[in-house]
């Protein structure tokens, strides 16, 4: 055990060091943009990740000190440096001040309870700024979706509580309502059926849902049954594929991939060129193509790799989703970015490091011989 308990002191004091490291970097690089993506590809980090530690290794070695200085000693954890950041975070830095120097005197040793002696101290420094926070917070608001494994996801929302909790309340309520009528279901089951049929049911009909699901060409043509698959998410039977053109309720919309390859044939529509061109980009590579960036290619622009204005082509060998803010990052000094074939991006970052970026077959090849 004392091993182990070694080994955590050790653990928060390399923190302690990256911390340093980070807030030295980002001051020598002062005044430069989109330094977290240079930090970002440099260390294999998400640019979204590395801006929340260039900025809260920033606030730990400038405004909580002795928050950096008890990481470094052992004497708390980077959980708990985390918490005093983000509790503090609104604050002045008097008041963060005030607050570090209260919680770190008898510090809790568990994550929770360090956790509400820091709000508890917020309120105490500070009671007349409760309202502000509260609206700060209000800008924080959100709504979050993430897959899982083996077809499950996790819908989240985020925001105030006077609003939330009724919404949770109803929700329960209606699924107690059905349990005392004898419904078979689990309560759980119950609240997420009748959350689900909130938002999609009958009356929800009036909302259009576009929803892109992949087909073996082969399948189409009658040749086989292998699978299709709803991008991103699930495998379908056969049969399934066939039984959703049938659906009145959502617009599908069918990619056709070649089973060896698992590489995309093409896209139906009924648009026009530029439009199909577009929808193939961004099924191609799903995601941003800046290293690290998740951001949906749905959600991003069709970039010209070279710019239209020196030339480029527009062709699958020249276009590329990035969201805007890679999109403006690459236009930065010291920035490259390359397309040597339609389905490769390469970035190279002012530090040099290099990145390939390659579109993801829409399904796994077919094992040989074909």
């Amino acid at each position: 055990m004392a091993e182990l308990e070694n080994v955590q002191r050790d653990k928060a004091a390399l923190c302690a060091d990256e911390v340093r490291l980070l807030a030295r970097y980002n001051q020598l690089r002062a005044g430069v943009e989109n330094v977290s993506e240079e930090i970002g590809q440099a260390l294999k980090w998400a640019p979204g990740h590395a801006s929340h530690q260039v900025v809260m290794a920033a606030a730990l070695v400038t405004r909580l000190p002795k928050t950096l200085a008890a990481l470094a000693r052992g004497e708390i954890d980077w959980a708990k440096a985390r918490a005093m950041y983000e509790v503090t975070r609104p604050l002045s830095d008097e008041h963060a001040a005030q607050v570090e120097a209260g919680v770190l005197v008898d510090a809790p040793d568990f994550y929770k309870n360090f956790r509400d002696k820091a709000t508890r101290w917020v309120k105490k420094v500070d009671p007349d700024g409760a309202e502000q926070r509260r609206l700060v917070r209000r800008k924080d608001r959100c709504v979050t979706f993430k897959l899982d494994d083996d077809g499950e996801a996790f819908l989240g929302i985020r925001g105030p509580v006077e609003q939330l909790y009724p919404a949770y309340v109803r929700i329960d309520q209606h699924a107690r309502r059905l349990k005392q009528q004898g419904d078979a279901r689990s309560l759980d089951n119950l609240r997420f059926d009748t959350a689900v049929e909130h938002f999609c049911g009958e009356n929800q009909s009036h909302i259009k849902t576009i929803v892109w699901v992949t087909v073996p060409h082969t399948t189409l043509l009658g040749v086989d049954d292998k699978p299709g698959e709803l991008l991103g998410v699930d495998t379908l039977p056969a049969q399934v594929v066939r039984e959703l053109a049938a659906d009145k309720k959502s617009t599908w919309r069918r990619i056709l991939y070649d089973p060896p390859s698992g590489m995309i044939t093409d896209v139906g529509r009924k648009r026009y060129p530029p439009a199909a061109m577009a929808e193939n980009v961004r099924l191609r590579f799903r995601r941003c193509t800046h290293p690290g960036c998740d951001r949906p290619a749905t959600r991003c622009q069709i970039d010209h790799t070279l710019r239209h204005a020196d030339y480029g082509r527009t062709c699958l060998c020249n276009l590329n989703p990035r969201c805007e803010r890679h999109n403006l990052c690459k236009e930065k000094p010291g920035w490259q970015v390359e397309q040597p074939e339609p389905d490769t991006v390469i970035t190279r970052s002012p530090l040099g490091h290099k990145a390939t970026v390659r579109a993801q077959p829409i399904a796994d090849p077919d094992p040989p011989p074909f």
